[in-house]
């Protein structure tokens, strides 16, 4: 990506609560992430990483071209050219307004993207080395990242307004060239109003190119703001969860006594083989965002499931986004885990349910389904 550095102030935004989703406090699945030496080394490695990950925007800085000058003739058409000059330069100055209000939205999201990416780069940090379990200074910059992404919000409508402005006068100008074309059929010009036209013809001709692909830049800066923005929000999500554990689901609290044996081979019976469930799940729960309310679901599919057959044996499937970064699926896992544990709660014996993952091109959050078998 383009690495664009500008510095613009941005305006506070109040701080917005997040809330999320209770989370395990044992671990099923190992970290993904390995742990530094030292959490100021892996603070400077995460700031290098994400300092790379700015939105990719247009660099183009659009200016047009002087206008030619010519006297009038003293003709109709004459005195018509010197209003159709009048109209361009107008819609020139409009470009440069344009254009100065692009370059400043540009600085602006740069400037709050490598915020962002601070604070971002500042929390993986510490989760990687491991915190406590809902750490508030973590979540306090958490809601720091939250404010970005309020900004990243104000940045997009900025841009959106700015692309209804810029297509109001690419319409002038079109309007403009065509006037100019049609001037050329009026009697009673001289040679003179003909070159002048010609003139203006040219310059009105690259000034509609130039807005054109003025407007063109602003719309696929909005967009990829969009995707940015929309990035950013299940990345969160998913950070949540990791500061209510305290790590990348590395969890420090054993399962009860009596599930201890159990777990440990759980786990190496995970980490054996990925799942190779099919059919359709009994249970999906999507996490998606904070609050996820899926416990009475749960249990009554759950009891659904042992009412048809009691014997029944479960697989509860972490699911992550194929092509989804590592924290996404140590958050899956980590949601599978929570769920492998209230199952066990509603009478369900460990023995009967084991635990898996799969990456799923249909999935665009972290998610947990339940097969039977």
């Amino acid at each position: 990506m383009k690495n664009i550095v500008k510095k613009l102030s941005v305006a506070s935004i109040s701080v917005l609560a997040f809330g999320g989703c209770s989370y395990s406090s044992d671990a099923l699945f190992p970290s993904l992430v390995g742990i530094d030496s030292s959490e100021e080394v892996a603070v400077a490695n995460a700031s290098e990483t994400k300092n790379a990950d700015i939105p990719e925007l247009g660099t183009t800085n659009f200016q047009p071209l002087e206008i030619s000058q010519g006297g009038n003739t003293g003709t109709f058409v004459g005195q018509k050219v010197v209003t159709f000059r009048g109209e361009l330069t107008q819609l020139q100055n409009s470009i440069r307004q344009h254009n100065e209000a692009l370059q400043k939205i540009r600085a602006s999201v740069i400037n709050n993207a490598l915020q962002y990416h601070k604070l971002i780069g500042t929390i993986e940090a510490k989760l990687q080395v491991g915190t406590t379990p809902g750490n508030p200074q973590m979540f306090g910059m958490l809601q720091g990242a939250q404010n970005n992404i309020q900004v990243m919000n104000a940045n997009t409508i900025a841009l959106n307004q700015l692309a209804t402005r810029v297509a109001s006068d690419a319409a002038m100008t079109n309007y403009l060239l065509d006037s100019i074309r049609a001037a050329y059929s009026v009697s009673g010009a001289v040679d003179e109003d003909h070159r002048q036209l010609r003139i203006l013809e040219n310059e009105t001709n690259q000034t509609s190119i130039l807005i054109g692909s003025l407007l063109q830049e602003i719309n696929s800066d909005a967009e990829r703001q969009l995707q940015y923005i929309e990035t950013a929000r299940n990345y969160l999500v998913d950070l949540n969860s990791a500061i209510k554990a305290g790590s990348y689901g590395v969890n420090n609290l054993p399962l009860p006594t009596a599930q201890a044996g159990y777990m440990n081979n759980s786990v190496a019976q995970y980490n054996a083989k990925p799942s190779a469930v099919s059919g359709s799940p009994l249970f999906v729960a999507k996490f998606n965002k904070s609050n996820v309310k899926y416990k009475d679901g749960l249990k009554q599919a759950v009891n659904s499931a042992l009412a048809k057959k009691p014997n029944v044996m479960f697989e509860v499937v972490a699911v992550s986004p194929a092509g989804g970064n590592a924290l996404t699926k140590n958050s899956a896992q980590n949601n599978a885990t929570q769920i492998f544990q209230e199952m066990i709660e509603m009478g369900v014996g460990a023995e009967r349910i084991s635990l898996s993952s799969k990456n799923s091109p249909s999935a665009s959050s972290a998610e947990v389904q339940i097969y039977v078998k």
